[in-house]
């Protein structure tokens, strides 16, 4: 019942920060941020140590920053404000990870991608991860990672998994379902979520070609035997029936985001927790006319459970939204411009110093969120030769690799818990030289983009 009454909570904030944005009327985002701060107060018990940890030194670190300014408070609601974003994003993908797991579609594209034979398994599973990633979130790494608990080797299963959390994470570079998008067009109101999609789809589809080269190059390839290789005959084969109904999904949401935030003239978190709901129930209803024994009730009941327990994630957002917002109230970006101007950092220079510095301290375990909130805030893109859309390029790059190699990124730690290794390693020794090399690729990607954009 506790857990229930959470839940319901979290789910009256999504419903009134949809209602804010579309009416743009301020009382009903404080209501939604009142329902937040509630929520957080009476989950707060159930929130992990390690969260509760982290959350911990990233409010510390902005509270010493804002305290002598006396803007705690504004701070503090302003993240709040910024966290709605993610409340709305994600509550609207619970929705449709319900039927997304239940769907014989994709549950036939799993036993497809998971039956692969040795040689064909880490490019097919990096590529099926960003898809069905870009498509239903976090739904499709429980989908794949079934396959790491299968009877494959250790250095098998480290090559699987990281080709799941590479594939997986290059797609916060364009899909809408990634809160990186989110949080950038909410520091970056004047760009549109094309603006960064367009650039972003290839870039993401070069890294996943170097993703499959470094694999190649730097991992060891144990040499399949007869116990334990799979006969390419026994390979069940994907239909055309399931290609075409989960291609066909791929156009109705995007179809439907897009319309609805044009049409409402809101964000697409806002179109996202709008639109979801009514698809979910409509696939739900359709999976249940073609017998699937769980009906509505049991969606909605399974649905709420899952938004009660995004209550790690909202405790990291805020308190990383926090400790962005409070660094750049006593950053001058002015001093931030005449100081990197002065060391002769601007255009594609300023370009791969910015990607390096934020990969380097998101590694050593400073939040993306934190650090994309700081440098939209306070970094002086133009005036050093770097237009808006290729900065927002830096910043999705950053958090489609630092993902992988960050021991601090929710990513990291849900790989851990699958394949019972440390965060450390999965972050720094499996993906460290992965997300350095990818980092220089972007890098270079970029700069051409934004010597393009410039002319």
């Amino acid at each position: 019942m506790a857990e229930q009454f959470g839940a319901g909570m979290l789910l009256a904030c999504g419903v009134f920060a949809a209602i804010a944005g579309v009416t743009k009327i301020d009382v009903f985002t404080t209501v939604a941020i009142v329902l937040l701060g509630f929520f957080m107060v009476w989950e707060i018990r159930r929130v992990s140590a390690q969260q509760l940890l982290t959350a911990a030194v990233l409010f510390s670190v902005g509270s010493v920053a804002v305290l002598p300014s006396n803007e705690f408070f504004d701070v503090l609601l302003q993240a709040s404000e910024g966290t709605l974003i993610f409340v709305s994003l994600f509550t609207g993908i619970t929705f449709l990870q319900y039927p997304a797991l239940k769907s014989p579609s994709l549950n036939e594209l799993r036993e497809f991608i998971v039956s692969q034979p040795p040689g064909h398994r880490y490019l097919i599973l990096s590529i099926s991860a960003h898809f069905l990633g870009a498509l239903i979130n976090l739904s499709a790494m429980g989908l794949l990672t079934t396959f790491l608990y299968g009877k494959i080797g250790p250095s098998s299963r480290q090559r699987m998994a990281c080709a799941m959390i590479r594939g997986f994470s290059l797609a916060s570079i364009w899909s809408p379902f990634f809160i990186s998008i989110a949080v950038i067009l909410h520091i970056k109101p004047e760009l549109q979520w094309w603006d960064i999609a367009i650039p972003g789809f290839p870039l993401s589809a070069f890294l996943l070609f170097y993703s499959w080269v470094y694999d190649r190059i730097f991992s060891h390839h144990a040499t399949p035997t007869s116990a334990t290789a799979t006969p390419t005959d026994s390979v069940p084969k994907l239909s055309v029936q399931a290609v075409v109904k989960i291609a066909f999904l791929a156009v109705v949401l995007s179809v439907m985001f897009i319309v609805s935030s044009k049409s409402l003239e809101v964000t697409i978190p806002i179109a996202i927790i709008l639109v979801t709901p009514a698809i979910a129930i409509g696939w739900q209803f359709l999976l249940s006319r073609s017998g699937a024994k769980d009906g509505m009730l049991e969606m909605f009941h399974t649905v709420s459970m899952n938004v009660g327990k995004l209550r790690n994630q909202i405790l990291i957002f805020i308190s990383a939204n926090f400790l962005g917002y409070g660094v750049a109230r006593v950053i001058d970006p002015e001093l931030v411009s005449s100081t990197l101007l002065g060391a002769g950092i601007e255009g594609w220079i300023a370009i791969f110093f910015l990607l390096v510095t934020m990969l380097t301290c998101t590694t050593l375990m400073l939040h993306p969120l934190a650090l994309i909130i700081l440098v939209g805030q306070i970094f002086p893109a133009e005036v050093l030769g770097v237009h808006n859309i290729s900065l927002a390029m830096c910043m999705v790059l950053v958090w489609g690799i630092a993902t992988t190699s960050s021991p601090a990124s929710g990513l990291t730690m849900f790989m851990a818990s699958v394949t019972g290794e440390s965060l450390w390693r999965i972050g720094w020794i499996w993906n460290g030289g992965y997300a350095f090399g990818g980092c220089m690729i972007g890098a270079l990607y970029i700069s051409f983009l934004n010597h393009w954009l410039l002319q």
